[in-house]
């Protein structure tokens, strides 16, 4: 059994992927005022007291602070957190808040900054669950939207991709990669970069990726393009039964949007306002 959650957040991002034994891995660390929705006291009533790893997919210094509140409220609410997950590359000098970070749990992705050709990704396999991350390196990248961490997340018929907050650029450098191509290809759900921004829509990369169904994670004060929104519609083929109505959900429009396997089901889709199968 497999839920992942993507949560409607005022800014930023949050998304959890649980297992039916209470283990989580959580992506980002946002909330909302609106709701009074706050990851670790979430993950407490969801009778989660140790989290399997937190991955940091973004390093902007709104989600690194963002990342120091977290770990400061998991230690009042006495939540463990196993380990961490970042791009490998940054320099703790620039990125300092992720450097504390690390100083109190290791991160477990690893490069090699003196080789020739940097490594730029790594899969493991977390309690039966395949997670594929790639990043572009520092310093060949310096701007915090690039540096982000890319996480594919696969299991059975599921396979979504996160981007963080990757702009155009820093997407066409990963296309260059041959497996990140690879993974791409089998994505059927695509979370937009960067809640939805103009600046992080790269049209290559659905040369590569035709997804069921595209999710947009909007920040409430951040409207996004209309023109953007209809290219993100064309670039999905929707559900290959017809039974799912919507190309596209945003957080802003259909609230919390979780996305389930059990058993030998056919994945869901359901929304705090709508339901949908596949």
């Amino acid at each position: 059994m497999l839920d992942i959650k993507i949560f409607n957040v005022d800014s930023g991002f949050c998304a959890a992927v649980s297992t039916g034994d209470h283990h989580t891995i959580l992506i980002d660390f946002s909330y909302s005022v609106r709701s009074g929705f706050n990851p670790s006291q979430y993950l407490l009533q969801e009778l989660c007291t140790s989290l399997d790893c937190v991955i940091v997919p973004a390093y902007g210094e709104e989600h690194l602070a963002g990342l120091s509140d977290f770990l400061k409220q998991t230690l009042i609410d006495g939540l463990a957190v196993n380990f961490l997950v970042a791009n490998p590359s940054l320099a703790a000098d620039q990125f300092h808040e992720l450097d504390l970070a690390n100083q109190r749990f290791s991160n477990v992705l690893t490069t090699d900054r003196n080789s020739r050709c940097s490594k730029v990704s790594q899969t493991m396999k977390i309690h039966g669950i395949d997670f594929s991350f790639f990043w572009n390196n520092y310093p060949d990248f310096q701007d915090a939207h690039n540096l982000s961490l890319v996480t594919f997340v696969s299991y059975e018929d599921i396979k979504i991709i996160f981007p963080s907050d990757l702009e155009t650029e820093g997407w066409r450098t990963l296309l260059k990669n041959d497996d990140f191509c690879h993974h791409l290809r089998k994505v059927n759900m695509f979370v937009a970069a960067n809640h939805g921004r103009e600046e992080s829509y790269c049209p290559e990369v659905f040369d590569y990726c035709r997804p069921e169904l595209i999710i947009v994670s909007n920040e409430l004060k951040q409207r996004i393009s209309p023109k953007i929104l209809h290219q993100y519609k064309n670039h999905s083929k929707g559900s290959p039964n017809g039974v799912c109505d919507k190309k596209l959900l945003t957080t802003h429009d259909d609230g919390t949007i979780t996305i389930s396997k059990c058993l030998d089901r056919l994945r869901q889709v359901q929304t705090q306002r709508k339901a949908h199968q596949y």
